[in-house]
This record gives structure tokens, C-alpha cells and sequence, in this order.
């Protein structure tokens, strides 16, 4: 007899076998379940303790207020320079994406100033193309020659503000003053 009707025919002469067959199955698929979820509750302990932290809730721009959030994760992936606290007012100095846990490195009080990197000047240029965003990152060319690698940290109607290494800092001025700036935007 084939199998399949030979089922149907126990099945039809004690149907207790089907019930039998059902809970035995709900059974294994419940034992699998909790199995699951006493993995993950163990893995979850495995992390540690929990600690609070600020997390951008948007994906933040250079330049842009901070909008972020409390949110309870692992002391195991806690960066070192997580901060504390954010001061109202505070920007942001690089891009930070939503989830992200928010640094020291990522936070600026004080506006423009601070996104100007350490041993570097800040000079505004003439831009009369509004690509440009703050954080891009660009070469400054004068004539034929580069002169600087540089960063937008402000965008005005036509100008732009661009922070370079103050050691190419008098060429740019010289540059800026025969009206020879030409800046193209690079990757980071």
C-alpha cells in the first residue's frame, strides 16, 4: 500500500494518532522557542552591564545643531570619549549618523571656530556656486598650482569660509589677492 494512503487510513481508524502527532510537534516547537530565547537572554547578560548614552536620533551634517537622545547599551561598546552631556547650542564637527553614540570628537560649543581643525586658519573665499556644504573637503588651487588641501566650515550666500593648514596660510592670502582661488571639491 502506498504510504501516504496508508496514513490517511491510520489516521481515519484512530484519530488520537493525529492529536498525538500535533502536540508532539507543538511540543518541539515550543521547546525551540524558549531554547531561542534563553540564548539570547544569556548573550544579552554575556555584554554586561547596561550605560546610558547619547545617541544622534537624525543623521547630523557638519555644522548642524546636535539632536540626540538617551539610550541604554552594553558598557562593552561604549566608545572612550562618549560624552556626558551636551550643551545646549552645541554643533556638530564631522557627520554623524543616526544611532551613532556621540563623542567629544563630534560635539562643538563654540560655532564655527571650533570646526577649524587644530593648527589650521580659517579664510572666507568668493564661491558663487552653492554646492558646497560645510565638512566637504577640497583642494584650493591658485593659477596652476595646488595650495592647499582645505575643508568648508561655513557657507555664506557667496562666500565661502574654508579652513586650511596655517602653513599654506600665505599662499592662499596671496592668492586672494590677485583673485586667483579656484577650489575643487575632493573625497575625504
Amino acid at each position: 500500500m502506498h504510504q501516504l494512503a496508508w496514513i490517511r487510513l491510520m489516521v481515519a481508524r484512530h484519530p488520537w494518532t493525529y492529536w498525538l502527532v500535533v502536540v508532539v510537534l507543538a511540543g518541539a516547537v515550543g521547546l525551540s522557542a524558549a531554547r531561542a530565547v534563553a540564548s539570547v537572554d544569556a548573550a544579552r547578560r554575556s555584554w554586561g552591564q547596561l550605560q546610558s548614552v547619547w545617541t544622534a536620533a537624525v543623521a547630523i551634517e557638519p555644522g548642524q545643531p546636535i539632536t540626540a537622545e538617551r539610550v541604554a547599551v552594553p558598557l562593552a561598546v561604549v566608545p572612550a570619549g562618549a560624552v556626558l552631556d551636551i550643551p545646549p547650542g552645541a554643533i556638530a564637527r564631522q557627520r554623524v549618523g543616526a544611532g551613532e553614540i556621540i563623542t567629544d570628537s563630534d560635539v562643538s560649543a563654540t560655532g564655527t571656530a571650533a570646526l577649524v581643525p587644530d593648527g589650521w586658519v580659517a579664510f572666507v573665499v568668493p564661491a558663487s556656486v552653492d554646492h558646497f556644504a560645510v565638512g566637504d573637503h577640497l583642494n584650493v588651487y591658485s593659477v596652476d598650482q595646488l595650495v592647499a588641501a582645505g575643508l568648508v566650515v561655513d557657507v555664506g550666500e557667496s562666500e565661502l569660509m574654508i579652513a586650511i593648514a596655517a602653513a599654506s596660510a600665505p599662499a592662499l592670502s596671496a592668492a586672494l589677492l590677485a583673485d586667483a582661488v579656484t577650489l575643487g571639491l575632493t573625497s575625504p
